[in-house]
Formats: C-alpha cells, structure tokens, sequence
C-alpha cells in the first residue's frame, strides 16, 4: 500500500511541500516575515488545497454510493476549514481580525467538524444495504446535525451574545475542539479496528494519525489559554498544525491509489462485526452536553453571565436528542424484529429450495438412466412381438411387459418434469392471456358448489416462459384446491405486482417481477404437511395420486426461472404464490399462433386416465399412420388439441375419466367435423350423431376396427 501511494504524483507532491516547510523551519536566518507563515495560517492553504484537489480528482472514479457520500462530506469539512485560513491570511496582517470574524471562523471550524463526523458515520467499508442500515444512518445524520447546533448555540452563540468583545476569555471554544478531536480520534478507531479492506485500513490509519497531531495541537492551545500565555511562533510546535493536513491529503490519496492485482480481492467491503448502535449513539449524544456543563461549573470555568443560558441549552440538547434515541429504539427495534422475521423465513425457504434442488438432481439424474432403460425393454420387447405370430400365447406376457413399460416410462417423463430436465418451449407471452385460456380449460373441473374467481391485477404481466406448461401448472393448484374443498368453496386466481415501502415510508410498486397467487377456502395443511407438499411421491390423498403433481409444478416454475411457495392454515384455506421474472419492452407473442400454411395431416386423440390403457391405444391406433396425441383428463386434452396445428379427425374417449363425458362437445367447438368412440361401461350415455359408443368387454381389436371405418368415412 505504501508504495502505491509512493508513486501517486499527487502524494509525492504532498510529501514534497511538507519537507519543504519542515526543512526551511530549521533554517536558521530566514526573514522574519516568512516566520510568519507558520503562525497566519498562509501554510494551512497548499494544503487544504491539494486535500481538495485529492478528494475531486478521486471522486469521479467512485461508483459505491455510501463511499461517494464519505469523500464528498470530507470535501466539506476541509472547505469550511479552507473559508477560515483564507479571511485570516488577508485580514490578520492589518488587525482586521474582528470579533465577529472570529465568531465566523468557530462557525467554520465547527461544521468542518460535523462534516467530518458525518463522514466517519458513514462507514463506507461496511455493507450498508436494507431499509435497517439506511435508517440507521440518517439517524446518526440527523443526530449530529442536532448536536452540532446545540454545541453551537452552547460554545459560541450564547457567549457571543452574552460576553460581546469578552467573547474570547468566556470558555473558550478550545474546549469543543478538544472534546469533538476526542470523539474523531475514537470514532477513527472503532473503524479501523472493523475495516477489513486493506484499503479502508490504511484510509482510517491515515485519518487516525492526522487527528491525534490536531488533537496535539488543540490541547497545547488550550494549555496556553488556560495558562494565559501565548505560544512561541516559528517553532516545532507549528508542526503540529502542517502534519496533519499533509496526513489527511495523503488519506485522501489512499482511497483512490491503484492497487497491485494480488491486494484487489482485499479491498472489498465486508459486513463487519456488530458495533454501537445509532440509539446507543444518540443516547451518548444526548448526555454529552449536560455533563461537559456539569464539569465545567464544578471547575468555575463558566463565565457567570453565561451560566443560566448555557444549562438551558444543556437541558435542551438531554430533552431533543435523548428524545430521537428513544425514537430511533423504537423505530429501529421493530424494524430489526421485522428484518428478523424476514431473515427466518429467508432461511427456511433456502433450506427448502436446496434440499428440493438435491432432491431433483437426484430425480433427474435416476430418470434419464431409468428412461434409457425402459427403451432398452420396449425396444427388444417389440422385436420379440414381431418375431411371434398374433396368435402365440406369449403375446399377451409380452403386452403387460408393453403395459408395465408404458407406466415406468410415464413416471420417468413426470419425474424428469420434477428435475427440471424435461424440454420446454419458452416464449414471451401475457400472464393475463395464458389465464384467459387457463381459465376455460378450468371451468369443467369445478362443479356448481365451487366458485372461480380470477384477477388480473399486474400492470406489467409480460413474462418469459412454455405457456403449454404454466397451463398444467395453473390446471394441477386449481385441481388440488378443488379436492381440499370437499363441501365446495371458492378458487381466486390473482396476478399483480408485488408493492413495498420505501425507505422515506413511500409505497411503490416493483415492476420487476409479477406475481400469481391461487387460493382456496378449503381445509389447509398443518405446517409439517408444508415443509414436504412439494417433495415427490409425497400426498395427502390417500390411494387417490402419485405425489408427483406439486412436485412436477415446483420443478416447472422453477425451470421458467420463478419460485413457489405454500401459506397455510387448518381450517383457513390454502394459498400458493408464484413469483416469475417480469420481461420490460418487449411485446408479448400471441398464445394462439396462427399457423403455417401447410398440409398438416388429422391426428387421432386418446384420452383414458389409466396409463396403461392409454400407451396400449397408442401403439394400437399407430396403423392409422396419423398423428396420435394422448391425455390423461379432459381439462388435458384442450391443451393438448390447442397446441396441435392440424385438425383432430378421431378421438377415442374413456368416459370415466375427468370431463370424459363433455369433452367430445368441447372439442367439437373448435374441431367442428370430429368423430369420437365413446368407451363406458353401464354408465348411459347419448352418443353425438357419427360417434361410436363401445361398452365393456370389448377388444382392442374393436377399437382399431371401428377407426379404420370412421376414418375412410371421413376421407
């Protein structure tokens, strides 16, 4: 650090214009009139000066708000002192040095030392982020602010008023002085014993140095004045008034100097430990003026026409600053139990998001080897079909082997969902318009007892994500919030943007997220059901579902970049919020893309709940040599057929599923020429005119035979 600050030219020039002066005070023989210099303040201007020229230069290149606070507060002190020795330089020589001039340097000096002290409580080598750390800090501003106009009033205003041209022989303000170097010298300390930045340290070592060698000074002013003596001109005592401006330009030095490579990973602002807090200061603060009063009546240094005022002011600042202790207690105290709560459930979030993301490493990691797996067995399962006649006895072995394989594979694909492995098709869409669709796919789940209400609150709900997935995800809370209402309620789907308060106590609203909630008025869950809910193969329905739908949904949202979270409570209903990044400027891509002009051949679709079932019609109805799509639900079957670009000639429906007995009429809302085979039981049922109903027992046989003939119907 020394010998980056060695080769700063500006450094070098300080060093330079200090041995200078140091070197001519020895000399012997010099002209009386340059003797003077050292006594007139005419040395204290080079280098205020080039303090300055340090802090502007250094300024420019600083991007850390708090740091650009501290050396811009520096900048001031350094000023106000500047404003001093520029009037006494011109005025002094010709006993211009009035008591009103004098009042104004005190005024000078004493805010140079509130700037200063502003600047130290600033505390730039910390990490000063939050609502807390912002309040804490104008606490402190506002508290020195008012100490400083109650030491004024108290050191200058009252004996100026009172004492007239006795202004000077009335507790001088050498006092204050003192007492303030005395506070900067400890404050300087608890900084640099917290800095762990190599470059703070040695700023603070710098500061700490210059203000002993000013403390030095004023006490020796002090002792003379107490002493009624004045101060020999011309000596080594001016050494201490020239040292430290030369130490506090090179501690302006040190907080912009370029740092060899190895040392700029140590100059990053840490958190530090815990030091007083800003009510603990403001109460020091507050007892500070009452006791420097109490001590100098005891020692009969109070002028007895300036008493009364001086212990009304005392009593002013105990009364005015111990009063915004209390309040900065208060204040801060329930914003640190807030920020507390916060941090809790930050952690326990953070607790959950890394065990859920082991969890799916996990999932996906076994599924992808699983996956290959199952393909491997389909694979050489299908040799051995084609190998055997239709009429072996082993081909029925071999279609459970084929059934068995079509569950493992399902459960593969629903686990690589929960991974975050499974492709997807992102694109820039509108929330709104996603729910739009959502919400008609979600009205056949929901019976005349359960109410649906949705909310589009978001000013700004373009977001970045498969629509065709967020759809499933919006389709599964809805249907979990159906089965947590056993005698009916109501479902609110709600988007918006989150609000906050600033920190002057101003609401805003962050436009860089959107937000979606969906609540229920149903049962709730105990808060151990919480800490599992999005775990895979964990259910609350017993005998009724995987465990795999909220983990399937976390893994999705958080593969769009968002997060979700649960609150609930038993008997008080359930919410889920998700959290998705807003996309800013950009125009949404319309849900229902047109699609190309192209000759896209009528697919066949399956929808049977029974997985098993499901992958048997598919491999069966593959000799249509037509696109074949599957759904699990009726509500899935809509997203499915509104992704598909072609038309759907043939749907092969079992009736027992969910929405089985309306989704042939949904369809045909926008499939209008659609054929379906109605698979049931001894459940009644109209068929549409042009549809097949086939009851059990029946043979998959039928099914591919009443296809075939359905479809050259069509054709």
């Amino acid at each position: 650090m020394v010998n980056s600050l060695l080769r700063d030219p500006v450094a070098r020039m300080v060093i330079g214009v200090w041995s200078l002066v140091t070197v001519l005070l020895f000399v012997p023989l010099l002209p009386t009139t340059w003797m003077l210099a050292y006594s007139n303040h005419a040395l204290d201007i080079p280098f205020l000066s080039l303090i300055l020229a340090s802090v502007v230069v250094g300024h420019r290149r600083i991007e850390d708000e708090a740091e650009q606070r501290f050396w811009r507060l520096v900048g001031l002190s350094y000023s106000s002192w500047l404003m001093v020795s520029l009037p006494y330089l011109l005025l002094n020589p010709g006993g211009q040095w009035t008591i009103g001039w004098k009042i104004f340097g005190d005024l000078a000096y004493l805010a140079g030392y509130l700037c200063l002290i502003l600047a130290i409580e600033t505390q730039p080598h910390r990490h000063q982020t939050g609502s807390l750390g912002e309040r804490e800090r104008q606490l402190r501003t506002f508290g020195s602010i008012l100490l400083g106009c109650f030491l004024l009033a108290y050191f200058v205003l009252v004996p100026a008023t009172y004492n007239g041209r006795s202004y000077e022989s009335s507790v001088p303000t050498f006092y204050l002085f003192v007492g303030l170097d005395l506070m900067i010298v400890y404050r300087l300390f608890v900084n640099r014993r917290d800095a762990w930045s190599v470059r703070w340290s040695w700023v603070y070592t710098w500061m700490l140095v210059a203000a002993a060698f000013t403390l030095a000074g004023d006490l020796s002013e002090l002792f003379s004045n107490v002493a009624q003596f004045a101060l020999p001109s011309a000596t080594p005592l001016d050494l201490l008034w020239t040292t430290p401006l030369a130490v506090s330009a090179l501690a302006a030095r040190a907080g912009h100097v370029s740092f060899p490579a190895e040392q700029r990973v140590l100059n990053e602002a840490v958190p530090a430990r815990s030091t007083l807090r800003a009510g603990h200061l403001l109460l020091l603060g507050a007892m500070a003026l009452p006791l420097v009063h109490t001590v100098l009546q005891v020692t009969n240094a109070l002028d007895p026409g300036t008493d009364h005022p001086r212990e009304i002011v005392a009593a002013l600042s105990l009364l005015v600053v111990g009063g915004l202790a209390l309040v900065a207690y208060r204040v801060l105290e329930r914003d640190r139990q807030q920020m507390e709560a916060k941090e809790l459930h930050l952690v326990s979030q953070l607790g959950v998001a890394r065990k859920m993301d082991a969890v799916a490493r996990l999932a996906a990691s076994v599924a992808h080897d699983f996956n290959n797996l199952v393909h491997i067995i389909q694979g050489r399962t299908d040799i051995l079909a084609d190998q055997l006649p239709e009429d072996d006895p082993l081909q029925e072995e071999i279609r459970e082997i084929l059934a068995a394989a079509a569950r493992a594979e399902d459960l593969a694909g629903q686990l690589m969902a929960f991974g975050r492995t499974q492709p997807t098709s992102p694109a820039t869409v509108s929330l709104h318009d996603v729910l739009r669709r959502a919400e008609q796919l979600l009205k056949p789940l929901l019976d005349e007892r359960t109410r649906l209400e949705v909310r589009r609150g978001a000013t700004l709900d373009v977001v970045q994500l498969d629509p065709l997935q967020f759809e499933r995800v919006i389709l599964n809370l809805v249907t979990n919030a159906r089965d947590a209402m056993p005698s009916g309620g109501s479902v609110t789907i709600e988007t918006f943007n989150p609000g906050f308060e600033s920190l002057a106590g101003n609401p805003y609203t962050d436009l860089s997220v959107v937000q979606l909630t969906v609540t229920d008025t149903g049962l709730g869950m105990t808060r151990e059901t919480m800490a599992h809910i999005f775990e895979p193969f964990f259910t609350t329905k017993e005998g009724r579902g995987a465990g795999l739908g909220l983990a399937i949904t976390h893994g999705l949202i958080q593969q769009a970049g968002g997060s979700i979270s649960v609150d609930s409570e038993v008997g008080s209903g359930t919410r889920f919020t998700i959290t998705l990044p807003a996309v800013r400027g950009a125009e949404p891509s319309p849900v229902d893309r047109v699609s190309e002009k192209k000759v896209i051949p009528g697919a066949v679709m399956i929808i049977e709940m029974d997985a098993t079932n499901r992958q048997l019609l598919r491999r069966l109805l593959a000799d249509l040599e037509r696109p074949v799509l599957t759904a699990a639900t009726g509500p899935e079957a809509l997203i499915v057929a509104s992704r598909y670009p072609g038309p759907i000639n043939l749907a092969v429906i079992d009736v027992t599923c969910e929405g089985g007995r309306t989704i042939a009429a949904q369809l045909r809302e926008t499939q209008t020429a659609l054929h379906a085979i109605l698979l049931a039981q001894d459940q009644p049922i109209d068929p549409h005119p042009g549809d097949v109903l086939l009851r059990e027992p029946f043979e998959l046989t039928d099914v591919l035979g009443t296809a075939k003939r359905l479809i050259n119907t069509r054709t």
